[in-house]
This record gives structure tokens, C-alpha cells and sequence, in this order.
């Protein structure tokens, strides 16, 4: 998890790693989320993009999980935050990690496209919906 502070710092929460199960301790971790701050979604996935660049393997994955569209308070202008957001999606893409993003619909769809490819998102429109939606793009992955 990505909080931006402005002139306090980032913070970046991990809440598994690669060498981690994925096992109660992890969904406690999801489960104990909240969110705060300011969301910069360019660089919360440039500071993800960093730790999964180092990770040596044949395909990557960047799963963005986000309850927005991008913000920040010292950045008042949306559509410089959005064309951030972009160039880190390519950044990473250039890094062979592939972003997808899972975020609240339908109000961003446009901007999420714009960022994130039409083929890079799945909305939500409740939380319930998540495990089936997550289940359709595991699916569509491994075709």
C-alpha cells in the first residue's frame, strides 16, 4: 500500500513479498488496509515497479488495487497526475512487468483506459464482485 505524505515522506506498506506464504497472516495484512494521504498512482507504481524489477522471472505482474483516480495534494492539476501515471505504466511495461489495475467503477473507466490500456483494468462495483472479477482476469492471463 502507497500512501504519498507530501513533504513528510512516502510510505510504501508491504504486505507480502515473494519469499512470504500467502497464507492468514497475509489476508489479516489485507484485511487491516487503510487508506490515507494523498494517492500519486505514478509513483506508487514506479516504488512497486522497483521491488518487482528485482524479481527474476520469465513473466511479471503488477496487480494495482486502487479506491480512486489519482491525487495529491501539492499537485492540484488531475491531468498532470493522469500522463504521470502513464509514463510509469510504460516505464514498467519497458521493464517487461506487466500493470493491471483493479479500481471502483464506472466513473474512472475513461481515465483508467487512458492510463492503464483498455485491456489494463477491471472495475468493481462492489466489493463482492472482486473474487469473480479477479477470477475472469487470472483466467484471461493464462490463455
Amino acid at each position: 500500500m502507497y500512501r504519498s505524505r507530501q513533504a513528510k515522506g512516502d510510505v510504501l506498506v508491504a504486505v507480502k513479498r515473494f519469499s512470504d506464504p500467502l497464507d492468514a497472516a497475509t489476508g489479516a495484512a489485507l484485511s487491516g488496509l487503510k487508506p490515507g494521504y494523498s494517492a500519486r498512482l505514478g509513483a506508487a507504481l514506479r516504488h512497486a515497479g522497483r521491488d518487482l524489477g528485482q524479481v527474476p522471472r520469465h513473466r511479471r505482474l503488477l496487480l494495482f488495487i486502487t479506491d480512486g483516480e489519482p491525487s495529491d495534494i501539492d499537485t492540484p492539476d488531475p491531468e498532470y497526475l493522469v500522463r504521470d501515471a502513464q509514463r510509469a505504466v510504460r516505464s514498467l511495461s519497458a521493464m517487461g512487468i506487466d500493470v493491471f489495475c483493479v479500481g471502483p467503477g464506472p466513473r474512472n473507466k475513461e481515465q483508467e483506459a487512458a492510463i492503464f490500456g483498455r485491456n489494463g483494468f477491471i472495475q468493481i462495483d462492489t466489493l463482492n464482485t472482486l473474487p469473480d472479477k479477479l477470477l475472469s482476469f487470472y483466467l484471461r492471463l493464462t490463455r
